[in-house]
């Protein structure tokens, strides 16, 4: 009892010792608990926002000013998208020229007669055994084909060569394909003479001409 009555406070202490109290109480407060937007670009002292406060990947591109984010470099490009839709057809264009027909023939008679052929062939027959057959247009640079016929119209007995050349040789220096013939000297002309069995004389006989 003696040691607790040497304890009694005096007023003035309790007071100064609630008042320390309550003033450390407020201060905590104020420091732990403040008001929901109490704190305002006003409250913030310059640069007291340093990286350090700032969570990392919390500001947006719209948080910087114009020009502050440098561009970053060029990625590589993407895989090739799908092929798109098949486009609508174009016009048809206009028809090309005909072509013209490079392969002739004609099939004569041993008597200079056309039996059959391209259209336009005009064949003379000059003398025993030879021929000139017209195709209508110069037939120089071409092969010329011709083969005895068999028809029995003419005969089937034995036959020899039959040999064939284009006309219209003239001058020094004539196309190298070409003779000079003594009727219808024209390119558009071949001369044929077929032949007897024995390849002595010239005989009358059917044959195929083709020019290719």
């Amino acid at each position: 009892m003696r040691f607790l009555n040497s304890l009694r406070l005096s007023p003035a202490t309790v007071i100064a010792t609630i008042a320390l109290m309550v003033a450390l109480a407020g201060t905590g407060y104020a420091a732990t608990s403040l008001p929901r937007n109490s704190v305002g670009s006003a409250q913030l002292q310059a640069n007291a926002v340093t990286t350090s406060k700032v969570k990392n990947g919390s500001l947006l591109k719209v948080d910087f000013a114009a020009n502050q984010i440098p561009r970053g470099l060029r990625g590589p490009a993407g895989a090739p998208g799908p092929p798109g839709a098949p486009g609508a057809k174009g016009p048809t264009g206009p028809a090309g020229p005909a072509g013209s027909v490079t392969t002739k023939w004609a099939l004569v008679g041993k008597d200079g007669n056309l039996v059959a052929g391209t259209a336009g062939v005009v064949v003379v027959q000059s003398s025993i055994g030879q021929y000139y057959v017209n195709f209508g247009s110069s037939v120089t640079g071409h092969a010329i084909e011709v083969t005895p016929a068999f028809r029995p119209a003419d005969s089937i007995g034995g036959r020899g060569t039959t040999i064939a050349a284009i006309c219209g040789a003239t001058g020094t220096t004539p196309l190298p394909d070409t003779i000079s013939c003594a009727l219808n000297n024209n390119t558009s002309t071949v001369f044929v003479v077929t032949f007897d069995k024995a390849n002595s004389l010239a005989e009358s006989h059917g044959f195929y001409i083709a020019v290719l």
